[in-house]
């Protein structure tokens, strides 16, 4: 049975939830005047879900980060200049999904209409679709000849006017504040990178509820900084993912943070957004998780699709771990490898195996140990292909769309 995703701030007077039928549970995000503060899953019984058990949820569970909005709304706020806005371009990774472009695209009108550069950078496409739905937009359409989301990001960023180049990918759906959210961070000189909240566009499939309650790519709901002090650099992970990412355009082309044969479209299948903040960490740098930088991503909607993505994130994070470590030397990506093996791999087997309530399909876990295996043969592969594929295209070989 499908899940009904809810959307619901909590400031603005909270009542009985009616006519949820057919559904009979919820993904409920919760927030304080815009402001997300929590996630739960409730029963819908009878088309409703009470408005009395839903605040206890709320108010107990999130209080960490709710009751800090309510007491900074009673406390006279100290004026302040606005510190001044970089300026911003907007890259979307697209390959052959028209469909979630257009949604994509749709959510992007208003940064559109506020003279926000938008590029769409489409990679090797099959057909012209993508490009003809982009040249209905506002924006700049690149075609990335060389397979791979790396090289899509490195061009949207070789492209970009902006002082900032904030990433999404077609198949997410950016949330109305999205973009001041994922700016106000880099009004500090020393942010590097600002990372947001990404939460599920829909729940209409098993694959996409698993894929929501055993692979999320929600890292909390609570403002957090990362340096090299906080978590090690090989655990960049932790920080965030692509489809909600912001980086500094200087950093982005002078450290070639995108330059490698990893991720999407390469036989390491992901991993290329992480190795890109790794880098930034091991450097010095600071990244920012900002949770009211929100987006929706649309999660794959059958189990092959769920297999497939599985397996692609776990190949990816044990070829980027050997990346590490052959490459920059570092002794601490065998340390995050083992940890994320023993304390997540073998627990979620363990637990399946088990029959504990909650835990991980099996199949799915075997699926990620399937990946652990091939991650390291995978890197070495992406090594070989970088030195046989011809360098990527140009910005003039892009054969860059004009504004519309």
């Amino acid at each position: 049975m499908a899940t009904k995703v809810l959307d619901i701030d909590l400031a603005g007077g909270l009542r009985d939830l009616t006519g949820l039928a057919p559904y009979t549970r919820a993904y409920v995000l919760l927030r304080w005047r815009g402001v997300p503060v929590g996630r739960c899953w409730m029963d819908i019984n009878q088309g409703r879900i009470n408005a009395h058990a839903l605040w206890r949820v709320a108010s107990w569970e999130f209080r960490e980060t709710l009751i800090p909005l309510r007491v900074r709304e009673l406390l006279p706020a100290a004026p302040r200049a606005a510190p001044p806005r970089p300026t911003c371009s907007v890259v979307v990774c697209t390959r052959n999904r028209t469909e979630d472009l257009r949604r994509c695209l749709d959510a992007l009108r208003p940064a559109m209409a506020a003279g926000i550069e938008v590029i769409v950078v489409d990679n090797v496409p099959a057909d012209d679709q993508s490009e003809r739905l982009a040249k209905t937009y506002p924006v700049r359409y690149l075609r990335q000849l060389r397979s791979g989301v790396n090289w899509s990001r490195s061009l949207g960023a070789q492209a970009a006017r902006g002082d900032i180049v904030a990433y999404t990918d077609d198949d997410a759906k950016v949330d109305a504040g999205w973009l001041d959210a994922i700016l106000e961070p880099f009004s500090d000189p020393d942010v590097a990178s600002v990372t947001g909240l990404v939460v599920p566009y829909e729940l209409e499939a098993e694959s996409q509820e698993l894929f929501e309650r055993h692979q999320s790519f929600v890292r909390g709901f609570a403002r957090r900084n990362f340096t090299a002090d906080v978590i090690p650099p090989a655990a960049a992970a932790r920080a965030g993912a692509g489809a909600n990412m912001a980086i500094r355009r200087e950093l982005i082309n002078n450290l070639r943070l995108f330059d490698e044969e990893l991720d999407g479209g390469t036989v390491t299948l992901t991993g290329g957004d992480t190795y890109a903040l790794y880098q930034l960490l091991r450097l010095g740098y600071r990244i920012v998780y900002q949770p009211s930088a929100l987006v929706w991503h649309r999660h794959r909607l059958t189990p092959e699709r769920l297999r497939r993505v599985v397996y692609g994130y776990s190949v990816g994070t044990f070829a980027l771990l050997l990346h590490c470590l052959l490459r920059h030397r570092d002794v601490g990506a065998v340390a995050v490898g083992i940890s994320w093996f023993v304390h997540h791999h073998l627990k979620q087997l363990w637990r399946g195996l088990r029959g504990k309530p909650g835990a991980q399909p099996v199949w799915l876990t075997l699926t990620e140990l399937q990946g652990c295996a091939v991650g390291p043969w995978a890197y070495i592969a992406s090594r070989w292909h970088a030195r046989v594929l011809p360098p990527p295209v140009t910005l003039r070989e892009a054969a860059v769309g004009e504004p519309a």
